[in-house]
């Protein structure tokens, strides 16, 4: 496995809370996958329910991460990765023990150490070659063409994308171009683990650039919630100021318009008190039919009426000036303002940029320079 394979396959079986190996991989309902104790304790450390640390919306409850399925794939890499050499075939002929001893003669069988030695202690069987298990030769798969000729598949045909064997390669595909079969598989690993490789990046570069993105729209939300508490309170604390004031100011208009009629009213009803007193006593003179009576209280009568004619003139009708208040009329401009105000998008738009940003798919620098 070449380095580069390697670096690849770690970052598969690496569990991205703890940065180990993962132990337990359990796969989240959004493909995501954490060691099952990383998943323990971001529950206890999120008051019992877990939250997809890579911020993609999936929440279960505490209680049910015990039926997370285990993720096999990730599983099986794993093991394979941490004991590449776990897999030992069987001996071919009991099927049963493990092999330990490839025959590289006619053979051509893996065989434990008992079945080795029952089939290889007579005759030329002694003579075979013992190689170990580990050992054995690659299986060359042999041409169906000319399987009695015993010609296995050497060479890649690159016009016909196929493997030949020496014979078809001189007359099947006699002036195809070809390759050996070894090179072919060498670089076609090569090139299927730099897609691989390719792949990875890629989905890394635009998992950051989406980690980003909602960083940023974290802190816009934040930022604009600030900006809106902040105007709104302040338009709501001179709002409440001002009506403090106006109020203070229509009541005590109120209390002093009202002082001044209050007062006026009193003095006329003084004069009605006097004037009440003067009927009666002009009643009373009128009812004894007394000339003489009447002739003395025609002074005093004409007194009253004179100085009342006099106070009353003085007592001038009141007059007053409405209030309103104008300005009143302008808060439904403003009331109408305010409810226009809406998230937006901002104004300068860069279709240009945003395409050219859509097409970088595996860069994390913007090439902006004009074609």
């Amino acid at each position: 496995m070449t380095s580069n394979l390697t670096a690849l396959v770690e970052n598969v079986i690496t569990c991205p809370i703890c940065l180990k190996h993962f132990d337990q991989p359990r796969m989240l309902p959004c493909s995501h996958t954490f060691c099952f104790q990383c998943i323990q304790q971001m529950v206890t450390d999120n008051h019992g329910v877990l939250e997809c640390p890579k911020r993609d919306g999936t929440k279960i409850e505490g209680n049910n991460i015990g039926d997370l399925p285990l993720n096999e794939t990730v599983r099986g890499l794993l093991q394979l990765f941490e004991n590449p050499n776990s897999s030992v075939p069987l001996c071919d002929r009991c099927g049963t023990n493990e092999a330990e001893h490839w025959c590289d003669s006619d053979c051509k069988h893996c065989f434990c150490t008992k079945c080795w030695d029952t089939i290889h202690e007579v005759g030329q069987y002694q003579h075979h070659k013992k190689l170990s298990v580990k050992d054995k030769p690659l299986e060359v798969p042999r041409c169906g063409e000319h399987n009695d000729e015993d010609q296995t598949l050497k060479y890649w045909c690159e016009l016909c994308s196929k493997e030949m064997c020496g014979n078809c390669q001189q007359f099947k595909h006699k002036d195809h171009k070809f390759v050996l079969v070894t090179e072919y598989v060498k670089s076609l690993g090569e090139k299927t683990e730099n897609g691989l490789q390719g792949v990875q990046s890629c989905v890394n570069y635009r998992s950051d650039r989406v980690d980003k993105m909602l960083t940023e729209i974290e802190e816009e939300s934040k930022d604009n919630q600030s900006k809106v508490t902040t105007a709104i309170t302040s338009i709501r604390q001179v709002i409440d100021e001002q009506e403090r004031i106006l109020l203070e100011s229509v009541r005590k208009t109120e209390k002093d318009e009202r002082k001044i009629v209050e007062d006026y009213k009193r003095s006329l009803q003084g004069e009605q008190q006097n004037l009440i007193e003067q009927i009666l006593k002009f009643v009373v003179v009128c009812h004894d039919k007394n000339p003489k009576k009447i002739l003395d209280a025609k002074k005093p009568f004409e007194d009253y009426i004179k100085a009342t004619d006099t106070k009353l003139l003085e007592l001038k009708p009141l007059t007053r000036t409405k209030k309103e208040l104008p300005g009143l009329d302008a808060l439904k401009n403003m009331e109408t303002e305010i409810r226009k105000i809406k998230l937006e998008a901002l104004k300068y738009d860069n279709e240009k940029l945003r395409q050219l940003i859509t097409n970088t798919t595996d860069k994390s620098t913007l090439n902006l320079s004009s074609s």
